[in-house]
């Protein structure tokens, strides 16, 4: 191939095969993910292409075409990656554990061997908005070896996460269990815009889960020995963080534990938050930042000791593959640790490589490893990262001073001249860098994760000195502390100071104002095009333009984002989605014009999650502003979202029954009502009371938003028979939103003249006690939704709204419903799926 090498280079293109290779196989891994996976006999088809296209490299090589060859060779590695993606995607063992579950969870016993040690999570604090109790969890992967067929035991292969309803299972890499649990596939998201936990368990080779709700249904059949490599390493993690939790102190000792081991699940959410909304979150994860930072410092340290050389490369070879291992093998930890090997090998052979190799190196590295990581928001952002970080080491070394007269003036300052110098150039340029790291990433932040951090910039120059000095000596803490208790109480304080600095800071800039935003996000194919430009200009020179043309294009692109953001508003369809929320509800409208309205918010679970449900559904419409939020009534499951929707969302005003704050109709539980109140008068958001015969305001010509119900005195019944039922005019199609109505709410309203509606949800989530029939009868829908956390299909709602003759949804089966209404009708469609008219 020197020919094809020498073509190259006097293309003005410097000759890395192995990034182009990285290229290749990723853009085939990425075929195959959105094309290739839905194509029957796709493995086939990959190989045979790849077989097909090595052949013709051989012969375009003999035939001294090698630029051609070249060519070729890069079609097969694109194959290649195809082929290993379409395999660890698609295919399965025959006795795969996930071929015995399904969607419906049901009790199971088997027989299984722990793969790492069990992590433990406390319970959330407690809110008056979680209607459920708070239980703390454990959570263990394990690869399953048996399940029991009613007397008989079957052999079965896969691993799943088994969590337990408590922080008493301890468990350890290689101990043989026995498992009493609800056993079930893992559920898709149910909404647009939902992180997909089944999708993500999929790339990691996990297609279902065991879940205990009491840890006597975990039996220790077999305790393992301490041999096995992976208890080994179980064993001096846990060495470590008793280590760190007897030197560092109560107060900081599970920081600790999180920045060093990356043990982030015993943090609170409050700490977890103040990181996340800083843009520190990373901190809390082992990542290549981790391992950069302690590569660094241990050879530093060397080096003051006067270690040989040779030497010095060895032992921080191993002390990297060493924390690496400990630190569980991570994407962004093997990518900085094959980084950190290739640097030192580099220093013993006496060859620098170009970091762009090096980095192809490390993808292709994870990419055999698991293909799937290529879609993880963590480990593009690591990489990106990374890239920035190198584009900007090698600007900042050009500015230095490169005269001699320069650099001798310089070297005979006094050393108090040299040290103030030091420190200015030190914090210049981690405030650069820093600078630098958040502009190339912010656009892929705020996709994957909906958050800009600007303050970030701010306080990482102040951050990324504490944290290594954290790191340093809380590696201290391990190697050392066992051996010689005074210094590792010396390295305790400084650790403990360390961490607490960061936190200080971390919490004093989540107070700012001006710190963090929560947004949408860009679109998909604006990244690709932003990302995929930015990597042609990295790999061929003749498009480095300079820093100025390039930020003017990155500008005009920004502006392209935003312009066409704003005039992606649909001005003549109303939209309804009913979302999935298990046991809850939230209708979203999206109103002709560009307003949106929310007809409740809230689940019976955890009111974090409900919020961020509703926030991603949000978020993936292009939707950063509530007009309004409507509260049925006063059961938490109605409305326990909308303090999360504050954080996130700009609102204006939230409606309420005019009994929402009643003693008598909530049954004195006004913990929660109180709480939601305070909780928006603090957000400065308006609180108004709506009853019958009022109509919202809307800006949308020809829309009617009218209240129905409850009367403004309201009817004798509790908080549900007052709920408060919209009635949504349009295009001459309507929709029915009653929340939880049942009596004697609902005989007040089907005494009324009765109507003909298009789309109605059940009442009180289809209960029986809305009487079906009756309402069926008293507004005759022709679609009828029922949010709810399981498919019930002998109801008495099912069963009556379909004598009625009407079509019945499910939420938990088909997850969030959608309702475009406009002059042509009305359209359906499901997020599970798609389009039903």
């Amino acid at each position: 191939m020197q020919a094809a090498r020498s073509n190259i280079v006097a293309a003005g293109m410097p000759y890395r095969p192995l990034l182009l290779i990285a290229a290749a196989v990723s853009l085939g891994i990425v075929s195959d993910r959105y094309v290739g996976s839905a194509m029957a006999g796709g493995l086939y088809y990959w190989w045979t292409a790849g077989v097909l296209f090595v052949l013709i490299c051989c012969f375009l090589r003999h035939s001294g075409f090698d630029r051609t060859a070249a060519g070729t060779l890069l079609l097969a590695s694109l194959c290649a990656g195809g082929a290993w993606h379409h395999l660890r995607w698609n295919y399965f063992a025959v006795d795969e554990l996930a071929r015995f579950a399904s969607e419906t969870e049901q009790p199971v016993c088997v027989e299984a061997i722990a793969a790492g040690q069990s992590k433990q999570s406390p319970a959330p604090a407690s809110n008056p908005l979680r209607a459920l109790p708070a239980v703390p969890l454990s959570e263990t992967v394990v690869r399953v070896l048996r399940i029991r067929d009613g007397t008989n035991w079957r052999k079965v292969s896969g691993t799943c996460k088994l969590r337990v309803a408590s922080n008493q299972t301890q468990l350890s890499a290689g101990d043989r269990l026995r498992v009493f649990a609800r056993f079930g596939l893992l559920q898709p998201a149910l909404n647009p815009g939902e992180y997909d936990w089944a999708l993500a368990e999929r790339g990691a080779g996990r297609y279902c889960d065991l879940f205990c709700t009491e840890p006597e249904c975990v039996s220790v059949i077999e305790r393992a020995a301490i041999s096995p490599f992976g208890r080994w390493i179980g064993n001096v993690a846990s060495r470590c963080e008793e280590q760190l939790a007897h030197y560092v102190g109560p107060d900081h000792s599970d920081l600790a534990a999180a920045v060093l081991l990356g043990a982030r699940e015993r943090l609170d959410d409050g700490v977890m938050d103040a990181f996340f909304e800083t843009g520190t979150i990373h901190f809390l994860v082992v990542s290549g930042l981790h391992v950069g930072i302690l590569a660094l410092m241990v050879w530093i340290l060397l080096q003051v000791a006067a270690v040989p050389r040779r030497w010095a490369i060895l032992l921080t070879g191993i002390l990297v593959i060493a924390y690496a291992l400990l630190a569980g093998g991570r994407p962004p930890v093997v990518r900085t640790t094959v980084l950190v090997l290739l640097g030192l090998v580099s220093l013993v052979v006496g060859r620098v490589p170009s970091v762009k190799v090096v980095l192809a190196a490390a993808a292709l590295t994870i990419l055999a490893y698991n293909p799937s990581e290529l879609f993880r928001g963590g480990t593009q952002l690591s990489f990106l990262c990374v890239a920035a970080l190198a584009a900007f080491g090698h600007l900042a070394d050009k500015r230095r001073p490169t005269d001699p007269l320069s650099r001798l003036i310089r070297k005979m300052e006094p050393w108090r001249l040299k040290a103030i110098r030091w420190v200015g150039r030190s914090f210049a340029d981690l405030f650069v860098a820093s600078l630098v790291v958040w502009v190339v990433a912010a656009p892929l932040v705020a996709y994957h994760f909906h958050i800009t951090s600007p303050v970030g910039i701010l306080i990482s120059p102040f951050t990324w000195p504490l944290i290594a000095g954290a790191l340093v000596s809380g590696l201290g803490i391990c190697t050392i502390g066992w051996l010689l208790p005074p210094i590792a109480s010396l390295l305790g304080i400084v650790c403990s100071w360390c961490l607490g600095a960061t936190e200080g800071l971390v919490g004093l800039a989540q107070q700012s104002d001006m710190g963090h935003a929560y947004v949408a996000g860009p679109a998909v194919w604006w990244l690709i095009v932003l990302y995929g430009a930015m990597g042609v200009v990295a790999i061929v020179p003749r498009l480095q333009l300079g820093w100025k043309p390039l930020m003017s294009c990155a500008a005009l692109w920004v502006a392209v984002g935003f312009a066409i953001a704003a005039t992606d508003v649909d001005r003549e369809r109303l939209r309804c989605t009913f979302l999935a929320m298990g046991h809850g509800t939230c209708v979203v409208l999206e109103l002709p014009g560009g307003q949106t309205v929310l007809y409740d918010a809230g689940s019976l679970g955890s009111p974090e999650r409900a919020s961020q449900t509703i926030a991603s559904y949000l978020w993936s419409q292009g939707i950063s502003r509530l007009d309004a939020v409507v509260l049925s009534h006063a059961d938490v499951d109605h409305y326990n979202a909308v303090p999360g929707l504050l954080d996130r969302f700009n609102l204006g005003v939230v409606y309420v029954s005019p009994l929402m704050f009643d003693p008598w109709a909530t049954d004195g539980q006004l913990n929660a009502p109180e709480y939601l109140r305070a909780t928006l008068q603090e957000a400065d958001v308006a609180l108004r009371e709506i009853w019958m015969n009022d109509r919202l305001q809307v800006a949308a010509a020809g829309l009617e938003i009218e209240v129905l119900h409850p009367p403004r005195q309201g009817v004798a019944g509790r908080d549900n028979a007052n709920s408060v039922l919209l009635h949504i005019r349009y295009a001459g199609h309507s929709i029915l939103l009653p929340g939880d109505l049942e009596s004697p709410g609902i005989e007040a309203v089907m005494a009324e003249r009765p109507l003909d509606c298009d789309i109605l949800l059940a009442p009180h989530h289809g209960s029986s006690n809305s009487d079906p029939p009756g309402f069926a009868a008293w507004c005759s829908p022709e679609w009828v939704v029922v949010s709810g956390h399981q498919i019930d299909r002998s109801s008495l709602t099912d069963v009556s709204y379909r004598r009625a003759g009407a079509k019945l949804m499910q939420t938990a089966e088909l997850g969030a419903v959608q309702f475009v209404i406009d002059e042509q009708g009305v359209g359906v469609s499901s997020h599970r799926r798609g389009r039903v008219r």
